[in-house]
């Protein structure tokens, strides 16, 4: 690819390449009295044309027309004279309905302008054979309109037509005259699949796709613009054009290609970056000093958040932990019933629910407060009741008493087992948290001697936390889903505890209790989550203070906006989605087969013996026909569709787009080709849509004629 490089791995810009005018050539007198053959390879892309004394064709332009508003009809651009295509690409004109030329006042057009420019200067005439390409199955209709303007307003002496795949094949086949096979013609508005036997196209059996290079260009620039809707005026079809012809390639095997495009490896390694053109904005830059104090100054707002949250999210709790210590209060005043409704209105059903919410949230105040005021570790700090607690009937026999006092019991223990727990709770977060300081001083003693290594555990940290939280989510959905292995082994442990025989309900007294119930609450893991959140904002504070790299990692900027990078284009899956067209056009809403799909229907028209004869030559040309891997695709497909241990050989044409023209200029040249020629004569005697069938011809079947009763 001969795309300007830009500085960095993979990295392309728009060559944007403007046509050059073509040259006026000179009209010598030996081409004049010689009668040399003018060859017009008239495709519906590009045009080739120049003298069969030619080694190649001295005039090649795409096969448009325009005309600018307020010039004269005679002041038309064509081909290369359009220096701009997408200026006036809205008034383009092409002699084309798809393959088929229907629009002659254009195609006059293109003709003056190729013999203008090759010098032809006699008066009124152009006295020089043409031989010139035409579709497969060419309506009669439309090769008369072509005869009569070549003789009637040309006046040439002669014309032959043929077809541009069975030209290409003359010039690659070493022995075109007896040849068997199978040709690919890939052109700009359709695929033809033509079978040749003994030389002869075989017009029954060919087969049209109604797919080329011109659906190609426009899907390549639909997805590009959806890609890329900030850059969709600057995404032409010119560049899409550019793109595909430059960028794109066959996928060998297109199911094993997209799963390679998941891998980051794979992406990084073989995604092309187009750059857009782009102005700078004088003043974008900034220092190394100022990108320093800009990050600093993130950093310290980022501080100020976090410790307003922490504020409000104290104050939340503290009202919450006051509200649930009325609700147990409650039942230190011995009032039952009240007591059960103010617990059915906090959202519990059980005191030990409830102890457990107040452990809870005596653990993560404790934990707020040591981060707001730097208190280090946390003080112990209790929640003192109204009146100081009475646990007299605790040790007492039940059988030494009363009813109402065996209650009274009861509720003694709760009370007592609620004040041990939140003092228990407190002590396990200051434990915690003593741990939890002694691994911040020996993480900071490791940052003074090896900050690479320091850097390196507090990454490994960070993702420690990212995977345990991604984990909690997982589970969390698999809890929804009835036949997940997390949603059958909750059931299996409530199944277990419905079982249990135990007179007495002691489920929520023991601390391993709080592990089963969380195992079995679909909404688990909030809790435990929160001071991971705490942790991990923690470690995400110090890499954006000690680790630039960490600011690019997650999208922000140390203070500069990359504005390269945001006009650049970012080439991977559609380097091989738009060329597998060509194989699935219902990609694209087309309800027509592919190429070999179509192929081994062409195939099974034919016994096995003139299968076998036409697959040993399959033939690859026309412009797509120059994707990177066609021929290997097209052989891999052919393995598959093929008979088993049957031979098949895939050629491609030496040049797939010039070679149409170069095997016309080779016919013209040979000796048959004064026999196959139509004359002024004949075109007078027998219309416009006669001619003589050769082996790079049509087959020639007259046009009905209605004969009247």
């Amino acid at each position: 690819m001969s795309n300007g490089a830009v500085t960095g791995t993979n990295i392309f810009t728009f060559k944007d390449e403007r046509p050059g005018l073509d040259p006026m050539l000179e009209y010598t007198k030996s081409i004049r009295d010689g009668a040399v053959p003018i060859v017009i390879d008239n495709g519906s892309y590009q045009c080739r044309a120049g003298w069969a004394l030619s080694p190649k064709p001295q005039l090649i332009f795409k096969n448009v027309t325009a005309k600018q508003r307020g010039k004269k009809e005679t002041e038309v651009q064509v081909g290369n004279e359009i220096i701009n295509l997408e200026v006036v690409r809205w008034m383009l004109r092409t002699p084309f309905d798809r393959n088929l030329v229907t629009q002659y006042d254009v195609q006059e057009q293109i003709l003056d302008y190729i013999f203008a420019h090759l010098g032809i200067n006699t008066e009124g005439e152009v006295n020089h054979p043409i031989v010139m390409t035409e579709p497969v199955c060419n309506p009669n209709y439309c090769r008369a309109q072509m005869s009569e303007l070549l003789f009637e307003c040309y006046h040439v002496p002669r014309v032959a037509y043929g077809v541009d795949a069975l030209f290409s094949l003359l010039n690659n086949h070493p022995a075109p005259e007896k040849a068997n096979s199978m040709i690919v013609d890939c052109g700009y508005q359709t695929v033809h699949l033509l079978p040749v036997i003994e030389g002869r196209l075989d017009p029954s059996n060919c087969r049209r796709i109604n797919l080329g290079g011109a659906q190609l260009d426009v899907f390549m620039q639909r997805l590009l613009q959806l890609k890329y809707p900030g850059h969709s005026a600057v995404l032409t079809l010119s560049r899409a054009e550019e793109v595909l012809r430059d960028h794109c390639y066959v996928a060998r095997d297109y199911q094993a290609e997209l799963e390679d495009w998941v891998s980051n490896e794979f992406y990084d390694e073989s995604v092309h970056k187009i750059q857009l053109p782009y102005t700078n904005v004088p003043g974008s830059q900034i220092s190394a000093q100022q990108q320093k104090e800009r990050r600093e100054q993130q950093i310290k707002r980022l501080k100020e958040l976090n410790n307003k949250k922490r504020m409000e999210k104290l104050a939340a709790e503290e009202e919450r932990m006051q509200q649930l210590m009325s609700v147990q209060e409650l039942l230190e005043d011995e009032d039952e019933d009240t007591f059960n409704r103010a617990l059915a209105e906090a959202g519990y059903e059980t005191t030990d629910e409830l102890q457990a919410a107040i452990n809870h949230l005596t653990a993560s105040i404790q934990r707020l407060k040591a981060k707001i005021l730097k208190v280090e570790p946390p003080p112990v700090e209790l929640v003192e009741p109204k009146k100081e607690p009475v646990y007299d009937l605790i040790e007492v026999p039940d059988d030494q008493l009363t009813p109402e006092q065996l209650t009274m019991k009861k509720r003694q223990k709760i009370l007592k087992k609620a004040r041990e727990g939140r003092e228990k709770a407190q002590t396990l977060q200051r434990e915690k948290r003593l741990k939890e300081l002694e691994e911040e001083r020996e993480l900071e003693r490791k940052r003074q001697i090896d900050f690479v290594a320091w850097l390196q555990e507090v990454r490994q940290r960070r993702q420690k936390l990212l995977d345990q939280r991604a984990a909690r989510k997982q589970r969390k959905t698999d809890m929804s889903k009835r036949k997940t292995f997390a949603a059958q082994q909750r059931m299996k442990i409530i199944s277990q505890l419905a079982g249990n025989t135990k007179k007495e309900d002691t489920f929520g007294q023991d601390d391993k209790d709080w592990d089963v119930y969380k195992e079995i609450n679909p909404n688990n893991s909030d809790s435990d989550s929160e001071a991971e959140e705490d942790k991990l904002e923690e470690l995400e504070t110090m890499l954006r203070e000690h680790d630039p790299e960490f600011q690019k990692e997650l999208g922000e900027s140390a203070g500069e906006f990359d504005i390269a990078e945001y006009y650049r284009l970012h080439l991977a899956i559609e380097k091989i989605r738009v060329p597998e067209l060509l194989f699935q056009p219902s990609m694209i809403g087309i309800e027509q087969a592919g190429i070999v799909e179509t192929m081994d229907y062409v195939f099974r028209k034919y016994k096995h013996e003139v299968q076998n004869d036409l697959a040993q030559y399959v033939f690859l040309t026309g412009s797509n026909a120059n994707f990177p891997n066609f021929r290997e695709r097209l052989e891999r497909e052919l393995l598959a569709i093929r008979p088993f241990e049957s031979m098949f050989s895939v050629y491609k044409a030496g040049n797939p787009s010039l070679d149409a023209w170069l095997g016309a200029r080779k016919w013209a040249l040979s000796p048959t080709f004064s026999t196959a020629f139509i004359t002024r004569s004949e075109y007078e005697e027998k219309g416009g849509e006669y001619f003589k069938e050769h082996t790079c011809s049509n087959r020639f079947f007259p046009t009905p004629v209605l004969v009247s009763k």
